[in-house]
C-alpha cells in the first residue's frame, strides 16, 4: 500500500510513519520545515492551500492518505480563528477533493474529543457536535465537509494522544526534577491514550472495514492534576510541588468529560488512562 501522511513530521506522524514502514507499506510523507530528517519528504505549508494540492499531485497516486497535520493549539486558534481555520479545515478538504478526483484513496482525518463538550463521560460516535472551544469547531466542520465526500473518508476521533515527547510532560518532568513547582489543572478532565495505541487505530482503519467514523480514548478518565502527582513520582519531587488549579483562573473553562465510547477493534483494547501515563514516563525516565 502507498501511503501519504500530510504531517508525517508531528508527534503521530512520525510514529505511524516508521510502524507502516516497518510493515512493509510505502509511505511518503508531508513536513512544513525543510531541514526534516526525511530527504524524501514533500515540503507543504498548508496555509497556502494551492502549493500544498499541487505538490502532493505531483507525488503520484496513493491507496490512503492520513491527514494528520494542522494546527491543535487551543489558544492559537481561539487568538487566529481565521488563519488556523484555514489549516485545519480548508486545505484538508481541498487535498482530500483533488486526490478523490484523480482516484479513490482511503482518506483518514484525525479528528479529536473536542469536537464535544465533554458534558458526558464515554460519548457516542453519533453525538451532536457540540464544541466549545473555536478548535473543536474547526476538527467539527473539517469532519463534516469531509464525510460529505463520500463513503471513501474515515475520521478518526481520538483523546488526548501522549508520548515521553509530549512538551507539557517534558516540561513538568524537568522543573519537578529541579524541585521547582508546577500547577496543574483539577477540574480539567482528560483522557489519555498513548501515542502506540493511537498508530494501531489509525493503521485499523487504513487497512481494514470500518465505519466512516471510529473513536478510541482511554477506558477512564483523569485530571490534570492527577497527571502532574504521577509525572512527580517519577521525578522523585514532593507532591507539594504540584500546586491545585482552576480552569478559570487560567482563562480556560473546566472539562467535566474527556472520554469517548471506545469502537470495537478486534486487537485494541482502551487501558486506564493512568496505565498510559506510566507507560511514557517509563520512557521517558529511560531516554
Amino acid at each position: 500500500m502507498r501511503v501519504l501522511i500530510v504531517g508525517g513530521t508531528g508527534v503521530i506522524g512520525s510514529s505511524l510513519q516508521k510502524t507502516l514502514a516497518a510493515n512493509g507499506h510505502e509511505v511518503v510523507i508531508t513536513s512544513r520545515k525543510s531541514s526534516t530528517t526525511n530527504d524524501s519528504a514533500l515540503l507543504v505549508n498548508l496555509e497556502n492551500i494551492s502549493d500544498s494540492v499541487q505538490t502532493i499531485c505531483n507525488a503520484g497516486n496513493f491507496d490512503a492518505v492520513v491527514l494528520s497535520a494542522g494546527v491543535s493549539s487551543i489558544r492559537a486558534c481561539r487568538v487566529n480563528p481565521e488563519s488556523t481555520s484555514l489549516v485545519n479545515v480548508d486545505a484538508q478538504v481541498a487535498i482530500a477533493r483533488e486526490l478523490l478526483s484523480v482516484n479513490q484513496p482511503r482518506i483518514i482525518l484525525i479528528s479529536s474529543n473536542r469536537v464535544f463538550d465533554g458534558a458526558t463521560e464515554r460519548t457516542k460516535i453519533e453525538s451532536a457536535y457540540s464544541p466549545t472551544t473555536e478548535y473543536g469547531r474547526q476538527k467539527s466542520q473539517a469532519e463534516t465537509d469531509l464525510l460529505s465526500l463520500g463513503s471513501s473518508v474515515k475520521i478518526v476521533r481520538l483523546s488526548k494522544v501522549i508520548s515521553e515527547h509530549t512538551a507539557l510532560i517534558v516540561d513538568w518532568f524537568s522543573k519537578l526534577s529541579s524541585n521547582e513547582k508546577i500547577s496543574a489543572f483539577v477540574d480539567m478532565a482528560i483522557s489519555p491514550i498513548t501515542v502506540d495505541a493511537a498508530v494501531d487505530v489509525i493503521e485499523h482503519v487504513l487497512v481494514a472495514e470500518c465505519e466512516p467514523v471510529v473513536q478510541f480514548s482511554a477506558a477512564d478518565e483523569i485530571s490534570f492534576y492527577d497527571l502532574a502527582t504521577v509525572v512527580a513520582n517519577y521525578a522523585k519531587s514532593p507532591l507539594s510541588n504540584v500546586i491545585r488549579q482552576l480552569a478559570q483562573d487560567a482563562g480556560d473553562n473546566a472539562i467535566l468529560h474527556s472520554s469517548l465510547e471506545s469502537s470495537g477493534f478486534p486487537s485494541i483494547k482502551p487501558m486506564p488512562s493512568l496505565h498510559s501515563v506510566h507507560k511514557i514516563m517509563e520512557k521517558l525516565t529511560k531516554s
